[in-house]
């Protein structure tokens, strides 16, 4: 295995624990993601920026319909990132943009989505803060997905 995709590995960990246990994620962690997924995908030759560029659109129109839809609801401006979505999350998704194509980015932001609505259900009793550490659910996923496609010959969700 190569050293990068360790360091990917690891890195989703601590971003994992971070999140859980403070809430927040150091801004580094999501720049070492970006650059260790862009540095993988660029070695096996499948980096294209038009993916890049279409997987942030998507991200970003979502994010834009779910600020345009709560602020309607409450008849003013709401920022997101004050009220249901953290900077982590963003910076969280962006930095992974390069591991999938199109349809698969859309697929892993559901099910990432899913798995941490689950989570938060099942350690609810446990968790100290009412909030949702999607970032680092959204990371222990992705550690999932990575390692099930680096170490299993299964059809591959990542480009990896």
């Amino acid at each position: 295995m190569d050293i990068i995709f360790i360091g990917l590995l690891l890195c989703l960990l601590v971003l994992f624990f971070q999140d859980w246990k403070y809430r927040a994620i150091h801004v580094v962690l999501p720049i070492l993601i970006f650059l260790s997924s862009y540095f993988i995908i660029k070695q096996e030759n499948k980096l294209s920026n038009k993916i890049m560029i279409l997987n942030l659109c998507f991200f970003l129109i979502t994010l834009s319909i779910l600020t345009l839809y709560m602020s309607l609801k409450n008849k003013c401006f709401l920022n997101p990132f004050e009220n249901y979505f953290g900077l982590g999350d963003l910076l969280f998704y962006i930095s992974i943009a390069p591991l999938f194509n199109l349809k698969n980015y859309v697929l892993f932001f559901i099910l990432s989505m899913i798995f941490a609505i689950c989570l938060q259900f099942t350690l609810r009793k446990k968790m100290k803060h009412n909030t949702v550490p999607l970032a680092g659910f959204s990371a222990l996923f992705l550690f999932i997905i990575l390692a099930m496609d680096g170490l299993l010959s299964i059809p591959k969700i990542s480009l990896i």
